[in-house]
């Protein structure tokens, strides 16, 4: 009787997770009929760019700066070095003798936050843009980043950033993720007139919006995601500019992955605890998912990966009768055929309620996938498809980082992110 009991609560679970990701799929498609054209606006912009030790990455960033199709007259380029110990400081000085207008300020190694509040305050124009160090923009970007701005409830807007270093499977995995991503981001974003997740790695604000909110806070690990959100308090909207693209490096160890992830989740549940206010019937609907994603998502880390352990060897005893059969099985269970498997077997197993809604949820993630593929023009390698043809196992590696992420947060002493 326990046994079932257990697979009638991973049932439960995977059917929630249906009904999320055919919620998503839902937004996703409706805003494929929603066309929203901005205005022509072409603002005086300050360009800002904190770095830490980026002595590999910084001059590739100022060229795209200085590259872009916009009037080099409404431009001001400000990086700020949070006392960098390699050559970075170096670099700049070397590009500022090329570009005298190049306005270069020394911190002291306080942190992110830290830094790009001194070269807000320091910027002489009305629209800053923040952009990584290891990050490259297109040419065409700012034109269309600064766009929203004409409106006057435009507090902020970001991009959509594409992975540039694909050579690893990890890479890949990301690449194929950043995708996904971009595309819920761009259609909550189109329907809601309000954006969910904030990079700002690639980001524009309004100087007097962050004047008033009191500038970029140091009390949690994402600072972007904090800023949105009191942003969004202050009575401004965020909007996702998804065909502004950037392109930025991806972390190619599994160590850097790890640290970066988990930054990027306990510091978004950092801000969403400290603005839980904004979780009430009055908010957009963007903010309200963002709230319910994050918390759904950490739940379904908890239960999610002892329910796949438990059902993994729960039917193992069917697929054991020679070693082809064992790894066939444990191939079906960790890649794409897995749900194709389940589907074409319907007519000889019959549904069974265990499974169903967990291939289903499969299916629908290796659509939203290839959709989100074919919005941002990237190809069907074959990288990215065995990329998406075993996505599954990568998402349980990010369930994992999530768990691991809600553990840390309880006994976490560091409060924000200093590189």
């Amino acid at each position: 009787m326990a046994l079932n009991l257990i697979m009638v609560f991973g049932g439960v679970i995977f059917a929630v997770l249906f009904a999320f990701l055919m919620f998503v799929f839902i937004i996703v498609m409706a805003s494929f009929f929603r066309k929203e054209k901005e205005m022509d606006h072409e603002p005086e912009v300050s360009v800002i760019i904190p770095c830490y030790n980026e002595e590999k990455n910084i001059k590739g960033c100022l060229d795209a700066v200085y590259s872009l199709d916009y009037p080099k007259s409404k431009i001001e380029v400000i990086v700020v070095d949070d006392g960098s110990t390699d050559n970075t400081l170096k670099i700049l000085k070397e590009c500022r003798k090329k570009n005298s207008k190049i306005v270069i300020l020394e911190g002291k190694h306080e942190g992110k936050s830290a830094s790009l509040n001194m070269g807000v305050k320091k910027a002489k124009k009305g629209i800053i843009f923040t952009i990584d160090a290891d990050t490259e923009v297109d040419n065409g970007s700012l034109k269309k980043l600064v766009r929203p701005f004409a409106r006057p409830d435009v507090g902020a807007t970001n991009g959509s950033c594409i992975a540039r270093n694909r050579h690893s499977m990890l890479e890949v995995f990301q690449t194929v993720e950043y995708h996904y991503n971009n595309l819920i981001r761009k259609s909550f974003s189109i329907l809601f007139r309000n954006g969910i997740w904030f990079f700002g790695a690639f980001a524009c604000y309004k100087k007097d919006v962050l004047k008033k909110i009191g500038y970029f806070k140091k009390d949690t690990m994402n600072e972007d995601m904090d800023v949105a959100l009191e942003i969004y308090r202050g009575g401004y909207k965020t909007i996702n500019v998804y065909d502004a693209l950037s392109y930025t490096l991806v972390p190619d160890t599994y160590l850097r992955f790890f640290r970066q992830r988990v930054r990027w989740w306990a510091g978004v549940l950092q801000a969403l605890h400290k603005n839980k206010g904004l979780f009430a019937r009055g908010s957009n609907a963007s903010i309200l998912f963002l709230f319910i994603n994050q918390y759904w998502w950490s739940f379904y880390a908890i239960v999610s990966l002892p329910i796949i352990i438990y059902q993994i060897f729960y039917w193992l005893p069917y697929n054991m009768a020679d070693f082809s059969s064992l790894f066939m099985y444990l191939f079906r269970w960790f890649s794409f055929l897995g749900p194709l498997n389940v589907l074409y077997k319907i007519p000889e197993w019959g549904i069974s309620l265990y499974s169903i809604f967990g291939v289903l949820s499969g299916i629908i993630s290796a659509i939203l996938i290839v959709i989100s593929l074919y919005t941002f023009k990237d190809r069907l390698t074959i990288k990215n498809a065995i990329g998406v043809f075993f996505y599954f196992p990568y998402t349980i590696i990010l369930n994992t980082i999530t768990l691991i992420s809600l553990i840390k947060l309880i006994f976490l002493k560091k409060k924000h992110f200093s590189y």
